[in-house]
């Protein structure tokens, strides 16, 4: 009896142990199987590899990750999409844009898409902070600066149509105030005494002809005389001069320039005594009672001004009085270099407190552009070609999105799409989400290309032997620089000109670790960079700038 109780016992453990072993062994060699072990570049996370490395771009050795690899057979497939473009989506197998092989998206897979999943106590600990796309006014308000100028309108360039001299010159110092009307100068011009003595010879010719037969002498009389009165008006020489002259027979030596308009003298050019050619710039008058100011406007925040937009105007002269005024034109070009356009604030200055190209402070108060989705700039990630924000998918899970920005003010920029109001979004941290998304994706590309052609492993493998081969090759290099890695590690004040043995003016440097110097190329023995080869000033100028001191 207790013989067949003690075979019974031993059955039953012997088939617990199978169990055991069946079962659990197979989860273990499950587990192992499920985790793929790839290695990638810190500074370079597109890199991606089934071996350890070196990084081909930097040469730093690569760090190991692991990832899940479960068998697709235990998941479902929400869609198929392109290897090379996530967007590019399909709802079965086929061939891409590109003809390539579509590959499968599963249920559980978000990281294929960029979303990354972050455990509570990781987010406080990176001071993970989320804010909400709300909807909000963003202010109308432009502040800028802008330079006064003279009205345009009000401005004149004096000048004379004959040839001669200045014989006298009424206006006797820039910045004379004068009246329309006054005298500016007299010219002698002996172009002008010839012109008045042909029109005095015309009128006796006509005189001495009246009384005698023949029409033909007395319109030959009028026409001499309506040539010459036609050359003396082209002359600037005024009617009532022109009537003076023939009622007296008197010939003018001089003409007589007078001021065309109310303003004040800019410019002398000319002074008593000179002599001058016709064209020649004499004086440049402008009336100063009104001036325009023109304000600098950047190119994004054009939409907000219109013409009849209401400005407030400072200067640093007098900082407690306020002008105010209007936009009234808007320049129709804009600076390429700068992206900024000019706007014009018309500006009365009847008591002559105000100066041509004094600074000025301005206030736009702009178009009121209404309710629209807006996010923080601190919630913006900009690389130069594309903006992206972190969404807040819930239960841990981010997401990378694009977005297109609109109007910005105050810290808020305007979203016109990849968000809407309500989606939560990371206002901190965001950096670092965006690179763990990054990483995600090269390694799902990694096994995307994996999964449309299977031989690309086999080749994979031919190239990791053959990198290792030339490893191997190279290893006896690295393992002489890596004994003499302490020489090459710098410390103190170092020498830079002592370590050019070869004296060609050059050394190799770490770009990460600076003070690791070499006069031959190779490798940093601390990251395994590749040494960049830099002038000996250059690597001077490197350990200066990365705080390290050098004779």
């Amino acid at each position: 009896m207790n013989k067949r109780i003690l075979i019974i016992i031993a059955a039953i453990v012997t088939v617990s142990a199978a169990s055991y072993l069946l079962f659990f062994n197979n989860g273990s060699s499950n587990n192992n199987f499920d985790e793929k072990q790839l290695y990638t570049c810190g500074m370079h996370p597109e890199i991606i590899s089934d071996e350890p490395g070196n990084c081909p771009i930097c040469e730093m050795k690569l760090t190991p990750i692991k990832i899940n690899n479960k068998s697709s057979g235990e998941k479902k497939i929400l869609y198929w999409r392109a290897p090379m473009d996530p967007n590019e989506i399909y709802d079965k197998p086929g061939k891409s844009k590109m003809g390539m092989e579509l590959v499968p998206v599963y249920d559980d897979e978000g990281s294929s898409s960029g979303v990354v999943t972050i455990d509570a106590s990781i987010q406080q600990n990176m001071n993970l902070k989320l804010t909400t796309v709300e909807e909000k006014k963003l202010s109308n308000v432009i502040n800028t600066n802008g330079v006064l100028t003279t009205d345009e309108r009000n401005e004149f360039i004096v000048t004379t149509k004959v040839n001669g001299w200045i014989e006298k010159l009424y206006v006797n110092y820039t910045g004379q105030k004068i009246k329309k009307g006054e005298k500016l100068a007299d010219i002698y011009s002996p172009e002008l005494v010839a012109a008045q003595q042909e029109l005095l010879t015309a009128v006796e010719y006509k005189n001495a002809t009246t009384g005698k037969e023949g029409n033909n002498i007395l319109n030959s009389g009028d026409e001499l005389i309506n040539n010459t009165i036609k050359k003396l008006e082209l002359l600037d020489i005024s009617d009532a001069d022109i009537k003076n002259i023939i009622e007296t027979k008197k010939l003018r030596k001089y003409v007589t320039l007078y001021a065309p308009a109310n303003g004040t003298v800019l410019m002398k050019y000319v002074i008593e005594g000179e002599k001058i050619a016709a064209g020649k710039q004499l004086l440049h008058i402008a009336d100063l009672s009104n001036l325009w100011l023109k304000a600098d406007i950047y190119e994004n925040e054009l939409n907000k001004v219109s013409i009849g937009s209401k400005a407030k105007i400072n200067f640093t002269y007098f900082p407690a009085k306020t002008y105010e005024g209007k936009v009234s034109f808007i320049y129709p070009t804009i600076n390429p270099k700068t992206r900024i356009i000019q706007v014009r604030i018309n500006i009365s200055n009847n008591s002559n407190e105000l100066k041509p190209d004094m600074f000025a402070k301005v206030e736009i108060i702009g178009n009121d552009l209404g309710l629209m989705p807006v996010i923080s700039e601190t919630s913006v990630i900009r690389s130069g070609q594309k903006n992206i924000s972190i969404l807040s998918l819930g239960q841990g899970k981010f997401k990378p999105v694009e977005i297109k920005l609109g109007g910005y003010s105050d810290g808020y920029y305007q979203i016109l799409s990849g968000l809407k109001t309500g989606d939560k979004i990371v206002s901190s941290a965001q950096f670092l989400i965006d690179s763990e998304s990054s990483l995600r994706s090269a390694i799902n590309m990694y096994n995307s290309v994996n999964y449309e052609n299977p031989e690309n492993k086999n080749s994979i493998s031919e190239e990791n032997k053959n990198e290792k081969i030339s490893n191997t090759k190279e290893s006896e290099h690295k393992h002489a620089q890596t004994e003499i890695g302490s020489v090459i590690v710098r410390e103190g004040i170092i020498d830079v000109e002592s370590i050019d043995i070869n004296n060609d003016g050059k050394v190799f440097e770490c770009p990460m670790d600076w003070n690791v110097i070499s006069d031959e190329s190779g490798n940093c023995p601390l990251c395994e960079m590749k040494l960049l080869e830099y002038s000996v000033e250059e690597t001077k100028e490197n350990l200066t700038n990365n705080g390290f001191k050098h004779k």
